[in-house]
């Protein structure tokens, strides 16, 4: 699905708002869709854990500057939207089956990780922009997503706007799910309990 596709179901689907043929063409909706679809694909990626977008890497070890603080300072990969756990990659994998979390303690900014770990591993959440590597469940609640952003400009109708709202959060709610039974479980899960709660998984 191209990323004129999700904006189209976005409009059509959700919205029955008009369809557009190019992201530029001068049309409300192309202007919309331009507007959000960027934040609100980044907003998504952020929201879970999601499989498709994970990346792992052993961390390149920076001078430290907060020597006494940490005992180590590490580049933060670059490709790394959200940051889920700093650890040795063997430690990390054993809690993770104790069902305990695999993280360490770090602080991190936006270009450096600082940990005790000795030659840390990092997983994180990249920011993917291909639209051809997004499940259908992903590309799908990002389509559910965008129209709950747009829903007021475009059609200017409050009860529209909830109700792209109420579908853009079960259509996350099941891609979470999905996303879920891609890995075997390792006793640690990463499903929110209020999904669990609500009988969604």
């Amino acid at each position: 699905m191209s990323k004129v596709q999700i904006c189209n179901r976005a409009l059509s689907t959700y919205l029955g708002a008009s369809r557009i043929n190019s992201l530029t063409e001068a049309s409300p909706e192309a202007e919309q869709c331009n507007l959000h679809y960027d934040d609100t694909l980044q907003s998504l990626l952020e929201m879970h854990r999601w499989v498709f977008a994970k990346g792992r890497q052993i961390l390149a070890v920076q001078v430290n500057d907060r020597v006494g603080e940490w005992g180590f300072k590490y580049a933060r990969p670059s490709a790394a939207l959200k940051i889920h756990w700093v650890n040795d990659a063997e430690t990390a994998r054993i809690l993770m089956a104790q069902n305990m979390h695999p993280d360490a303690p770090r602080d991190v900014s936006q270009t450096d990780i600082y940990s005790d770990v000795e030659n840390a591993t990092c997983e994180f959440t990249k920011l993917i922009t291909d639209t051809t590597k997004f499940p259908q469940y992903f590309a799908d609640a990002l389509s559910a997503a965008l129209a709950a952003n747009i829903a007021m400009p475009i059609t200017e109708d409050i009860k529209r706007a909830q109700n792209a709202m109420s579908q853009a959060g079960d259509k996350l709610d099941m891609a979470r799910v999905l996303d879920e039974e891609e890995t075997p479980p390792l006793g640690y899960r990463t499903v929110p309990d209020y999904l669990t709660m609500r009988g969604v998984y």
